[in-house]
């Protein structure tokens, strides 16, 4: 198992609701010795879902935040991570889809922000200046090309 970069499952479960988050992930039942408790490792493959989405949109932008501590994660990416990790337990409940407007309105909104950031047209709420790359935008094109042959193109036809 993983460690998130952008969550971690206390971090998760400090921002929402232990007795939801049981109903999303639960270990165990009523009728059994221990009881119920939230299966910490469900909920850390939603947050590897959740990293691995936000990769996708931030990392080209900004990829100095492949380095940076979990601790040091803006809390706009903690949030994102966390309402797309929601968002998926929710869809999972009972396998019949249970996401509620709210929940999907978020997800969405999230969604939008991350193709903002990866786009330049958001920031992450936080001065990440070093993190960059230029906002994605560079001055030069950089590529490899054959040797033109225009120079020896129309040779004996002079």
């Amino acid at each position: 198992m993983t460690t998130g970069r952008y969550l971690t499952v206390d971090e998760l479960i400090a921002l929402h609701d232990e007795q939801t988050l049981l109903a999303l992930a639960r270990v165990g039942g009523f009728n059994s010795s221990t009881g119920a408790s939230i299966d910490r490792d469900r909920l850390q493959v939603q947050i590897d879902r959740a990293q691995s989405v936000i990769d996708g949109y931030v990392l080209a932008r900004f990829p100095g935040l492949g380095t940076l501590a979990t601790a040091d994660m803006p809390p706009s990416l903690k949030g994102a991570a966390s309402d797309l990790v929601i968002y998926w337990l929710r869809d999972r409940v009972g396998d019949a889809g249970s996401v509620d407007e709210t929940t999907r309105t978020r997800y969405r909104d999230v969604m939008d922000w991350l193709k903002g950031v990866r786009d330049g047209k958001t920031d992450l709420g936080a001065n990440l200046a070093g993190l960059a790359n230029g906002g994605g935008q560079t001055d030069r094109i950089l590529g490899s090309f054959p040797e033109s042959r225009a120079a020896s193109a129309l040779e004996g036809y002079r």
